[in-house]
């Protein structure tokens, strides 16, 4: 096929994307009111005062590290007066969602072509189109629409550049774009030191050059990383790297009550998280830390904390708090921490949305069938590629499963959780597609470069 129809087929995916995901948050324009995460408090805040932090009710504005910087920038850059408008985040995240679809496609054009065809980049980027992830949480202030495009700038890098660019530029770039991936969820941290690592056992370029790529793309996330420590540890008082609500995050994920539902069989559907959030609340009436206060009676939440409280507490001991306290979980039920790091993983992987109020059941049940082919596919995809997999073409997305499965084994996850990796499962379930390209004169790539992928 020649090169101006690849072009135009691209040109109508992003149309697509554009017409799909703006219908979708054009639908669901109200609720960019929600503010569950505090994205956009901070963003407002920082727009307006030019602080990252958040804005008290008497009006004064705190400095904050308690979500990662990237997309509270982004939303701060949209104010009009003084305020978030709806339709704005509308825009950014269809614009978003358009450019995951492209640079899926992009991707699709180096690691799938050889393959497929242009099948298989157009499967891939239309699963990324219409995935119900994907689609809802576009239509939410969180992160998961800023994450998965830049997964997908990322796998596009790697393949497209990894054998091209023998000098500063590949491992410049690839620093570049995962420090900025860092800079909207720390677990991208990981992520980005295995694909350092690769560089230096995959790449089949000298040995002075591969070091020079990899050490480039770590000095450039390191930077970025030092940057953020420094400034918190300015703003906050403390150098904190990542943010100050992991602690919460990994208590929510190892408690007392979570455990004891677990230890129950899970039979009582859904866990309800009630009477953790109230013990939390009082976390400062006791010691979080001891098991007897996770057996007390609390007669609901604590709705103002003490003036000593407010005066002594910051917000990274209050994130050391919640950090002690689950680990004195897990040391005291190492059994248990073991098996709730399955169900994480289980649940972070699982094709079916758990069934919660005001969900409709036939959606999930919907939902979970199309994730079940999916995964079927992705199956199908993976015994096709064998070994192949393996090698330094598909590393990225191996390494993201890799990442996600081991962070998400730890601290509380969910199906949203795996929403960036949605770009690397719709490449692998799209070499299920039953298409071979046109043979042609020569010898192929992976014939030249088996080591490779």
């Amino acid at each position: 096929m020649s090169r101006s129809s690849v072009i135009w087929i691209g040109v109508l995916l992003v149309i697509g994307a554009l017409l799909l995901r703006g219908a979708v948050c054009f639908h669901g324009v109200d609720q960019y009111s929600s503010d569950p995460d505090a994205y956009r408090a901070i963003a407002e805040t920082l727009g307006v005062t030019g602080v990252f932090g958040l804005t008290t009710a008497s009006g004064k504005t705190v400095a904050t590290a308690f979500r990662p910087p990237l997309y509270p920038f982004l939303l701060s850059c949209l104010l009009s007066d003084q305020g978030l408008p709806n339709v704005a985040v509308t825009v950014l995240h269809a614009l978003l969602g358009a450019l995951a679809v492209l640079f899926t496609y992009l991707a699709g054009l180096s690691m799938l072509r050889a393959r497929t065809g242009l099948w298989g980049p157009i499967v891939a980027s239309v699963l990324v189109m219409i995935d119900p992830v994907l689609l809802r949480q576009s239509t939410l202030v969180m992160t998961e629409t800023l994450a998965t495009t830049l997964v997908c700038m990322v796998i596009w890098w790697w393949t497209r550049y990894r054998n091209g660019a023998r000098d500063l530029a590949f491992g410049l770039v690839l620093g570049g774009l995962l420090a900025l991936a860092f800079l909207v969820r720390p677990t991208f941290l990981v992520w980005g030191v295995l694909l350092a690592a690769a560089i230096v056992f995959y790449s089949r370029h000298s040995e002075r050059v591969k070091w020079v790529q990899a050490a480039s793309a770590l000095a450039i996330i390191s930077i970025v990383v030092g940057a953020w420590t420094i400034r918190n540890s300015r703003a906050v008082g403390h150098p904190v790297w990542a943010t100050t609500h992991g602690g919460y995050t990994l208590l929510l994920g190892n408690n007392p009550s979570f455990y004891a539902y677990l230890d129950s069989g899970s039979k009582h559907g859904v866990w309800d998280s009630e009477a953790f959030q109230i013990a939390y609340s009082h976390r400062y009436d006791g010691d979080p830390r001891t098991a007897e206060f996770w057996q007390q009676e609390w007669n609901g939440p604590r709705e103002v904390q003490s003036d000593e409280v407010v005066r002594t507490v910051t917000e990274h001991s209050d994130d050391r708090l919640a950090y002690e306290s689950a680990m004195a979980v897990m040391k005291r039920q190492p059994s248990m921490f073991l098996w709730a790091g399955v169900v994480r993983v289980c649940r972070l992987w699982d094709p079916f949305p758990r069934q919660t109020a005001g969900r409709v059941s036939w959606t999930v049940t919907v939902i979970g069938l199309y994730y079940c082919c999916l995964y079927v596919a992705m199956l199908v995809g993976f015994c096709r590629l064998g070994r192949a997999f393996f090698t330094a073409t598909w590393w990225p997305v191996f390494a993201l499963f890799l990442t996600l499965t081991l962070v998400h084994a730890v601290y509380w996850s969910n199906i949203r959780m795996r929403a960036p990796a949605i770009p690397a499962i719709a490449l692998l379930a799209a070499i299920a597609v039953p298409v071979r390209p046109p043979q042609r004169v020569g010898v192929s790539t992976e014939k030249l470069d088996p080591s490779c992928g």
